[in-house]
């Protein structure tokens, strides 16, 4: 069984699967208190069962919300002798679209991060623009937001992907703080 944790935006998703599909998942939309829940969460999904890997998202999007789920799944590989895997949140809208070439992006409260495909992989360097930038970037380019994500391929993809020591998973971090501008 896998464990896939992903909590790079303000949703808290815990899925547990067997053979790549999903056999229990617990969805808390909305959360402003990820650090409370997570572990519970993970508690109820797991009920006794040991995973064999895990699977997390380690970004881009919230910094808190990415630096969580990745400490979190660090220290569950570590401590069981688990695998880990990891899939970016842009991959995951990646995978969830049939198109061969896309651009994918979803937004913040100041902007939109943005990840330019085929099929699977990624062209160039992921990237931050602000709501203005992004306006007249989707004005010439084909951008596709709002997927609805199809965590059975997701899962699915990420199992394919090599695994990693857990001491070097580290988040995914696009958007630059106030300082670094």
């Amino acid at each position: 069984m896998d464990l896939f944790i992903d909590t790079h935006l303000n949703d808290v998703i815990i899925m547990l699967s067997k053979n790549g599909k999903i056999i229990k998942q617990k969805i808390v939309k909305d959360e402003k208190e990820n650090s409370k829940i997570i572990m519970p969460l993970i508690k109820k999904v797991l009920n006794k069962a040991i995973p064999e890997s895990i699977i997390v998202v380690n970004g881009p999007g919230s910094f808190t919300g990415v630096r969580l789920g990745v400490t979190i799944a660090k220290t569950l590989a570590y401590t069981l002798k688990i695998p880990i895997r990891t899939i970016s949140s842009l991959e995951c809208l990646a995978v969830s679209l049939p198109n061969e070439e896309k651009i994918v992006a979803f937004s913040d409260n100041n902007g939109y991060y943005i990840g330019i495909f085929n099929k699977e992989s990624l062209i160039g360097n992921y990237e931050y623009l602000s709501n203005s930038e992004f306006e007249k970037y989707s004005q010439k380019h084909p951008v596709t937001t709002n997927i609805e994500l199809d965590y059975n391929k997701i899962i699915a993809y990420a199992l394919s992907k090599e695994t990693q020591n857990p001491h070097e998973v580290n988040p995914l971090y696009i958007k630059k703080i106030d300082v670094e501008k």
